[in-house]
């Protein structure tokens, strides 16, 4: 009987605490692993992040929700899910709506809001949480109430970043230092997890505040770009501060303009994506959204927009290389022992076509997959004027209008296609002839060395 009274006593004790602190209830499963398991707490180290269980660089890639305020029925598990399993994303940002002055939008989102946390937790991925404003130093107290609430809840979780300040805009670095270094303490006294600091000029100037950094040994400087928008002149910005090792993190980003909405810029995101894979910096794609701007990825029914197909092959092309997906104990163990096989990465013909006469409304096409690599490469011996070559469906054009006198070669990343997965046509236009054609793929093949 005093046993049973003890116990019943100490789920008393429990009961009333979780009242008292609003300790989170929810319990966390180990049915799926997932990169955070893998890789562990994401920690500043010079100008690169590195797991705190692989102790090496690291890169995650995912998607951000937009606004709560202004799009809570998108903010649910099932979402999440979708984003985890459909888009294969690493991470999600969930921009909690703060006003320009400090204030949030719809404080009573806030359990929606944490249905999306406590599901990324569950699904093994990154998750930040973002006091989304362009004011936030205006109301210093609000951001601490909100961070020092998370912290104590989510903050024991590797999953979780926090990220307190989203787009300052013109304001001067040394305001919006001040103000992360009163916010900083309220999460620093539950968790010494990631944070992130946004930079003057809507996250742009990380090239200001690496010449003035602030003190925490767990931090990251956010740069945001939009692809139809910003160029080169913001990569310098950003390079000087890597150069001067600054840990760089890419919280948002777009491959529209700078306002959410313009057409898709494939080139230059091309560019964006090539210069964060080279520096390992970690990205969020901007938005989960079904708003009539080119930036959401759903229409309102669900189905996907461009920017959504497009976001879809970026990850799940990125999906395939990750070193995290990649690996297991097996894996590990057989490396150890196993020396009769190794893996590079290979020139394979996926495709070819002989020749053809080319006429004005006449096609030149060639059937081909990209699966399964990450570039390639067409060859084509031609004579010809004004010869375009094209990807369909979606008639992506990669060469235009170039004469073309022998052989010529062009380069791309599959990332220039907007649905990287499925069968595609390689569609060659123009006038004169075409001798021969070949598409030539980058994948990992086993080699077997030499038993001599």
């Amino acid at each position: 009987m005093k046993s049973r009274n003890k116990i019943i006593s100490f789920m008393c004790v429990i009961t009333i605490l979780i009242t008292i602190f609003q300790l989170p209830v929810f319990s966390v499963s180990a049915a799926s692993k997932g990169p955070v398991s893998y890789y562990g707490q994401m920690q500043a180290n010079g100008n690169k992040i590195i797991g705190s269980n692989t102790n090496n660089p690291m890169q995650v890639k995912g998607m951000s929700f937009f606004w709560s305020n202004w799009s809570t029925h998108m903010y649910n598990s099932a979402t999440v899910d979708r984003m985890v399993d459909e888009f294969k994303c690493e991470m999600i940002r969930c921009p909690f709506g703060v006003d320009d002055n400090g204030n949030p939008y719809s404080p009573s989102d806030e359990t929606k809001y944490r249905e999306v946390i406590e599901e990324a937790i569950e699904r093994d991925i990154y998750v930040i949480i973002d006091w989304h404003s362009h004011g936030a130093h205006n109301n210093v107290n609000a951001a601490k109430d909100f961070f020092s609430r998370m912290a104590r809840d989510y903050g024991k979780y590797d999953n979780v970043i926090f990220e307190v300040y989203n787009e300052p805009t013109n304001v001067a670095w040394t305001t919006v230092k001040y103000y992360a270094e009163q916010v900083i303490p309220s999460i620093r006294q539950y968790s010494d997890n990631l944070i992130l600091v946004g930079t003057p000029t809507w996250s742009q100037d990380v090239d200001i505040a690496v010449d003035n950094p602030i003190n925490d040994e767990n931090l990251a400087y956010v740069i945001h770009f939009y692809a139809g928008t910003h160029s080169q002149y913001l990569r310098d910005k950003a390079n000087y501060a890597l150069n001067k090792n600054m840990t760089i993190f890419v919280s948002e980003w777009g491959s529209v303009n700078a306002d959410g909405n313009g057409a898709i810029n494939y080139n230059s995101t091309q560019e964006w994506l090539e210069w964060m894979d080279q520096n390992k910096l970690s990205w969020c794609n901007w938005s989960i959204n079904d708003k009539d701007e080119t930036s959401s990825i759903f229409y309102s029914n669900g189905s996907l927009r461009e920017a959504g197909y497009y976001l879809k092959s970026i990850l799940n092309n990125s999906a395939e290389y990750a070193e995290w997906r990649n690996f297991s104990q097996d894996d590990a163990s057989s490396s150890k022992t196993d020396t009769s096989s190794s893996v590079e990465k290979q020139d394979v013909i996926i495709a070819q076509g002989g020749s053809a006469s080319l006429t004005w409304g006449t096609d030149y096409a060639i059937d081909f997959s990209l699966s399964g690599c990450d570039s390639a490469k067409i060859v084509v011996d031609a004579n010809a004027s004004n010869l375009q070559i094209a990807i369909a469906p979606g008639w992506t054009v990669l060469v235009n209008t170039t004469e073309v006198y022998g052989n010529y070669t062009y380069d791309f990343s599959v990332y220039q296609i907007p649905v990287f997965s499925g069968n595609h046509k390689l569609v060659v236009q123009g006038q004169g002839s075409v001798n021969s054609v070949k598409i030539i793929g980058s994948k990992e093949l086993p080699v077997v060395p030499d038993s001599s």
